[in-house]
């Protein structure tokens, strides 16, 4: 673990554990903290690991680095019902290459600007940006 990556990503339960410099990106790799997930289907608590999908999802700059987490999102077993299913993160949405927080941060500067010069500042497509606008509407109509 690299204690203070860590700490300047503040992200709750998670661990940075080792990074890479790329020169203009940063990649952290990261791990969650829970050993167990609860089953959606049938609600029960597993701590059976059944396999591990590794992934990289885009983050809030850190410094004047675009950074990225290698987030390993892993599956577990239900005891009860013998499905598969992946653990949830509360940082990143279900089938999203985007952190939350960094979805916001893009849908708050669209508010000051437009699509189009969002995404070219970002180095994103104009459908991301969009995208990434929709997902935060749905994400906080369903909350409310």
């Amino acid at each position: 673990m690299v204690p203070l990556l860590t700490e300047l990503l503040g992200l709750p339960g998670v661990d940075v554990e080792s990074y890479e410099d790329l020169g203009d990106r940063l990649i952290l790799s990261v791990e969650a903290h829970a050993e167990e997930a609860t089953c959606p289907r049938c609600g029960t608590l597993s701590h059976r690991l059944h396999q591990n999908h590794g992934y990289l999802v885009r983050d809030l700059a850190i410094s004047h680095y675009q950074t990225y987490l290698r987030v390993n999102r892993r599956q577990f077993k239900c005891s009860k019902c013998g499905k598969p299913f992946s653990e949830p993160l509360e940082f990143v949405g279900p089938r999203r290459t985007y952190t939350d927080r960094y979805a916001e941060w893009i849908v708050n500067q669209v508010k000051h600007s437009d699509t189009r010069n969002v995404a070219l500042n970002e180095s994103l497509s104009d459908d991301l940006v969009w995208s990434m606008v929709e997902y935060m509407s749905e994400k906080n109509s369903s909350s409310m």
